[in-house]
Order: C-alpha cells, then structure tokens, then sequence
C-alpha cells in the first residue's frame, strides 16, 4: 500500500483521536476537588464559627463548582484524627484543611497524606510535619500581649488567676509558656490559682466560681484567661462588686461588649480589660490558600495572619456586621450587640481577606448575596 494511501486511510482517525482527547482535557480539569475538614475538638463557638466559614466559602460563586466538601470532627481525641484523616486520604483528598488536636500525634498520617498528592493545611494550630502548611495567628503573641497589658495594669505587682485552654494542644502551650514568662519577669506579680477554661466559657465560668469559693475576691487583683472575661465580670456583679478587675482574656462577643462604656449598651460594663482574637476566618482563607496551591500558586509553609488585641478604648461596634455594614466600615468593627451575637461568641469572623463572608457567614454557614 502507497504511503499516501495510507496517510488517507489513517489521519482522520487520528484526528478524531485527537478531539477526543481535547475534549477528555477540559473536563479531567474541572473535576471537582475533594476538600476535607478535620477538626480536631468541638462543641465551643470558635469551632463552630470555623466550621461554618468553611461550609460557607465553599458555596460561593467562585467554590461551589470546584470543590466537594466534607467535615469531620475527632472530638478531642488524637487517635480518632489520625484514623479520620487516613481514610481522607483513602478517599482520594486532594485538599485536608486541619485543625490538629496534636501537634506531633499526627505527623505520621500528615507526612503519609503528603506523599499521596494531598495539600495539608492547618488553621490555628501547627503539626511538626514540615510537609504542612499552616495559617494562622504568632500563638506566643496571644499569649504574651494579654500578658504584657495586664503587668502594665496593675503596675508591676498583684495577684493573678490564670487560665489556659486545652492542655496539650500547641495553642494552649505557646500561649501559656509565653504569658507566664512575661509574669516570671515581674516577680510582684503572682499567679495564685492556675486552671485550664478548656476555650469554653461556661467552664471558665465553674472554675473561677470554685476559686472564689476557696479563697475570696479580695485576694486577686486581676485576670488572664484564655476565655471568660464577660463571665468573670458577670460573677463579680453577682457578688456586689461594683470596682471590676482588670481582665487580659480571648474574643468573646461578651467580652468585647463588656469593654464599652457602661451603661452604653446592653452587656457594657466599663470592664477595664484586653481581648485578644485568634480569628476563625483563618478556617476558610486556609481553605482559599489551598486551592490556589492546586493551581499552582507557591506559598511558604508558614502563613501568619494578624491578631487582634483590642483594649477597652479600641472597641468598636458594628449593628449587623452583614456584608454591607463590613465593607461600608472597612471590616474595622470587632464587637456586636449581644442579642445579634451571644455573649460566648467568638467574634473575629470577619476580614478583607475573606471579603466574601460576614458574620451570618460565622452563625448559619450561609454565604451573602451576590457572593
């Protein structure tokens, strides 16, 4: 046979090979990534805000069509995230958003995750695995900046409650470490009762109540806790105090609101305090961080957002903090009304760099309109 019979015979196959394969491209590309969440604790609102950030910026215009999303919580318990997350990677994750209830527990099934293709990202709080990557606040900072405003509160001297959150999570270690290394240097100052809040209010709340059971109020001259400032200062209106300690405590809605000027607002008490935030808009910007990797973007492993560390003075409320009133205040607000937001809220949900979600975003996981 002729070459050139041959040449008729067998390029229109190959061109409809080849237009095959065209249309086989475009589609293998918008195959939708499987994104999955793995928290490692719940049941207290910084959680949960996260989480329905997260839900909430993969609905969006430019998300809901990319991703499929599922979340999985490990209640606490580090070997439950580390059987979560091999089966994530079993089924075929192309993106792990985490929160490690560990920081080296997990290491193994991080690295493992990695070698399989996966983009590990953590939000908050750090694996050592160098293979992940993390977003989030400088944890010793959280720490030491409530730290360093109390000293200065109470000049140098005094006796102090302390309150960590978790034990054992890398969170609750750097902050503590750094905060009490911060009291270390002021030998007048002392700590007199030492107790985790577990990040929940309402325990912050039962074991401050036990202290003051044990030793009184007249005893302690001021507060840090990393969460319970609105509840010390509710327990202290209870008991008939009408001069509130000074409190370097976590970002409550309560706490902040507590900030204002008394009277100014329902829950204002004057509380002469510090609130810092580690925000759970670092949830789906990790989310955002990850998927732009996916297409190609390089980013370095560390990625520190700011923190939020609001005085009395520095408190600023917004009414709604739906997208409107944030975009009309530069996003600057950092408190709401108790009956928008409950007191135990954590509130720094909102930021430019999640422009899309707002506070309705952090409450119901619902995206705005027109995003």
């Amino acid at each position: 046979m002729r070459l050139g019979s041959v040449l008729k015979k067998w390029v229109p196959l190959l061109a409809s090979v080849a237009v095959g394969l065209t249309a086989i491209g475009p589609a293998q590309a918008q195959k939708p990534l499987k994104v999955f969440v793995s928290a490692g604790f719940d049941g207290n609102t910084w959680m949960d805000a996260s989480l329905n950030l997260l839900k909430a910026i993969s609905q969006t215009k430019a998300y809901k069509d990319r991703v499929t999303l599922d979340v999985q919580s490990a209640r606490g318990d580090a070997q439950t995230q580390i059987q979560q997350i091999n089966a994530m990677v079993q089924a075929g994750a192309d993106i792990i958003v985490a929160w490690p209830i560990s920081p080296t527990a997990l290491n193994r099934s991080v690295k493992n995750a990695c070698a399989k293709g996966v983009t590990f990202i953590t939000w908050d709080a750090q694996v050592t695995e160098p293979c992940a990557y993390y977003v989030g606040i400088n944890q010793e900072w959280a720490g030491a900046g409530p730290a360093q405003w109390l000293q200065e509160k109470l000049g140098g001297k005094g006796n102090i409650i302390f309150m960590g959150g978790i034990p054992g999570t890398m969170v609750d270690t750097k902050r503590n470490a750094a905060a009490k290394e911060i009291f270390a240097a002021t030998p007048d100052i002392k700590i007199i009762a030492d107790t985790p809040s577990m990040w929940n209010p309402a325990t912050a709340r039962q074991k401050l109540s036990e202290i003051i059971a044990a030793q009184g109020w007249d005893k302690i001259d001021g507060l840090w806790t990393q969460t319970g400032c609105y509840e010390f200062a509710q327990l202290q209106i209870e008991a008939g105090r009408d001069k509130l300690l000074p409190c370097a405590g976590n970002g409550s809605n309560g706490e902040r609101v507590s900030q204002l000027p008394k009277g100014s607002i329902d829950g204002a008490l004057g509380v002469p305090g510090v609130s810092m935030g580690s925000p759970p808009w670092a949830a789906p910007y990790a989310f955002k961080l990850a998927v732009a990797m996916r297409d190609g973007k390089e980013l370095s492993k560390y990625n520190e957002i700011p923190m939020p560390l609001v005085t009395s003075e520095e408190t600023m409320l917004c009414e709604k903090a739906d997208l409107a009133e944030l975009v009309a205040k530069d996003f600057k607000c950092n408190a709401v009304p108790l009956n928008v937001a409950p007191a135990n809220y954590f509130i720094d949900v909102w930021s430019k760099q999640v422009p899309e979600l707002d506070l309705n975003s952090a409450l119901n996981g619902t995206v705005p309109a027109g995003q």
